[in-house]
């Protein structure tokens, strides 16, 4: 069993106005967790290895037990600041490399 889960994600808001550092958007990230699962969400340890403040886009890793709470959270959160946003999870992987590239877009020649 791996260690960890990476996710590969964005945050889409309805107003694309707003600019959110890596610390908001983690923030956030630990808010949607407490909301959903309490303490115990809360406790969760998620690492923001990388992030783009243009693109809102960031890479996150959690420990392998905590992914369905992780992916659950980004997936059911409706507002950042009362701001209507959806997170979009582009991919996931216990193997951090594996999010560099996918098989979605390959073209097979």
């Amino acid at each position: 069993m791996y260690r960890f889960y990476y996710f590969d994600v964005s945050l889409e808001l309805e107003q694309d106005t707003t600019e959110i550092s890596a610390v908001y958007f983690k923030n956030h990230v630990m808010h949607l967790l407490n909301i959903l699962f309490g303490e115990d969400g809360a406790s969760t340890a998620v690492d923001v290895l990388k992030y783009d403040e243009l693109s809102r886009r960031a890479i996150l890793r959690c420990p392998s037990a905590s992914y369905v709470k992780l992916r659950s959270s980004l997936t059911l959160c409706e507002k950042f600041n009362n701001i209507r946003c959806v997170y979009r999870i582009r991919n996931s992987s216990p193997c951090l490399l594996s999010l560099l590239n996918t098989s979605r877009g390959y073209n097979h020649y």
